[in-house]
């Protein structure tokens, strides 16, 4: 027995693919709309985070210093990015469980990038991965990775903690380690390891921190 649909369009071809463009079009326009229905509800579910909702972001580029209480200085550079949302591509199947039409408020949000110099071994290169604390954006953590295999050694944040002014300033407490040849050593007596080290960023553009860090050798 023919199916019906086959049948018919194949004896029916033009008015098959004229009914079919539209729906397509149709489906295509849909589509784009809901995908901006979801980011436009994102950015009313977290205004801090997009610079469309017209108010100071806790994302963005910042720069500052963090001096241990041993007097090591670092310089920073703090890249931070709401993780993006994830819509179906038009075209394909492809998504599956890696769709993210919106942010949960429990889920890691934010994500980017920590650059550290100042030390005698050469600059640092970090990913960060984390959230706002109890959906309060004047809180955060977030925890840090080593971004490659062959990162500078020395004094290395594993967490960052912070605060935001809701303007342009960080403060954070960093909890460190020492790397040394790639591996984590332990210093039980090390006040720098055993103790949340302070630092302070403020909204920056990425230039100023090769100014910041050129400044480590030279002066306070």
């Amino acid at each position: 027995m023919t199916r019906f649909n086959e049948s018919w369009v194949g004896r029916h071809p033009v008015a098959a693919l004229t009914l079919f463009v539209p729906w397509m079009a149709a489906w295509l326009s849909f589509g784009g709309f809901a995908d901006a229905q979801w980011t436009r509800l994102d950015q009313r579910r977290f205004p801090w985070a997009y610079a469309e909702s017209g108010q100071p972001t806790l994302t963005g580029v910042w720069a500052g210093r963090l001096t241990t209480d041993q007097g090591n200085r670092r310089g920073m550079l703090l890249h931070l990015e709401l993780v993006p949302l994830k819509f179906p591509r038009r075209g394909t199947r492809s998504g599956g469980w890696n769709l993210r039409f919106f942010h949960r408020s429990a889920s890691d949000n934010l994500a980017g990038q920590l650059y550290l110099c100042g030390a005698a071994l050469g600059e640092q290169h970090f990913t960060v991965r984390g959230n706002i604390v109890a959906n309060d954006p004047s809180r955060f953590q977030l925890s840090v990775s080593v971004a490659d295999s062959d990162a500078a050694d020395g004094l290395a944040p594993r967490t960052l903690r912070g605060t935001w002014d809701a303007r342009d300033s960080l403060g954070v407490n960093a909890d460190l380690y020492v790397r040394y040849r790639g591996q984590a050593v332990s210093l039980p007596h090390a006040s720098e390891t055993t103790r949340p080290q302070p630092g302070a960023l403020h909204r920056a553009e990425s230039t100023e921190f090769r100014t910041l860090c050129e400044r480590l050798w030279t002066g306070p």
